[in-house]
């Protein structure tokens, strides 16, 4: 049977989306006490999965959530196959959280998953040839520093926020600062400038997201000969580079055309979206 998103998976069990599965007292409705992944299944086969999920338990571990010993690279490859059944291209999210019980303070740390399944039609990561238009949001920014800054927790709210103003401004979206004034991330990706044939993405303690796309880029590209280095980015760097680029693992490179009055170019990112392609195809 092919599973799409008319159906969850709830610790194992296979449950109609509409039907009501979840207690009142869930912990990651109550105070965001949980983690999830956002997940590129390609060609019946999913290239960053193990990246995933090393972040998901370093998140399980930093908010002393304990997964079962059977929560194995097998396992959850099982369970997305439970669910998103025969689609050769999908958007899967895991969404991991603690067990219910106790305010605050919980009364137990152990686990419990829910996994979802989206249909994608294409079956590699497509460029945006008409590019981003963005700006700086100015009602939300991350916290360089926090514990939780580098991790994809169950409270968005500055991500969502950052849509937020993306919507109201007509932009592709916005660009957080944090409290430093210093460009992290943007509200759906990570953020990469590109100047004098090098590509520079701010490092973790500036307080993006730790994204396994920009883990797989700055493991993997140096590799076939790209210059990727990490560093702090101030908004007057955007005015200075050539070009600027997104990413995460769901829509892989997305070009920025437009920072206000300012065009880029896209011949880096174009090429490093073509070699990132041809690499996941190779995984």
């Amino acid at each position: 049977m092919q599973l799409s998103k008319q159906y969850i998976n709830l610790d194992g069990r296979l449950i109609e989306s509409n039907q009501a599965c979840l207690s009142a007292n869930n912990r990651a409705f109550h105070y965001g006490d949980g983690l999830f992944e956002s997940i590129r299944k390609l060609n019946h086969q999913i290239p960053l999965l193990q990246l995933h999920l090393q972040r998901l338990h370093v998140g399980m571990a930093a908010l002393e959530i304990k997964p079962p010993v059977e929560w194995t690279l097998d396992f959850w490859k099982e369970q997305i196959e439970r669910i998103s059944g025969k689609l050769a291209n999908a958007r899967i999210r895991i969404t991991v959280f603690r067990a219910e019980g106790g305010l605050y303070t919980p009364t137990n740390n152990e686990a419990q998953f829910l996994i979802e399944a989206e249909k994608i039609e294409e079956s590699q990561y497509t460029w945006n040839k008409d590019g981003l238009s963005v700006a700086i949001c100015n009602i939300s920014q991350v916290h360089a520093g926090s514990l939780l800054a580098n991790l994809k927790t169950c409270n968005s709210l500055p991500y969502v926020l950052g849509s937020i103003f993306a919507r109201k401004h007509q932009l592709g979206d916005s660009l957080l600062l944090n409290q430093h004034e210093r460009l992290a991330e943007s509200s759906s990706s990570n953020l990469y400038l590109v100047r004098d044939e090098v590509i520079y993405t701010p490092p973790l303690m500036e307080g993006c997201i730790d994204g396994v796309f920009r883990k797989f880029l700055l493991r993997e590209a140096p590799k076939a000969g790209w210059d990727i280095q990490e560093k702090p980015i101030r908004p007057a760097d955007l005015r200075q580079s050539g070009e600027v680029f997104l990413s995460n693992a769901v829509k892989g490179i997305r070009w920025v055309k437009l920072f206000g009055d300012r065009n880029y170019g896209k011949q880096h990112s174009q090429k490093l979206q073509e070699w990132v392609n041809e690499k996941i195809v190779k995984m």
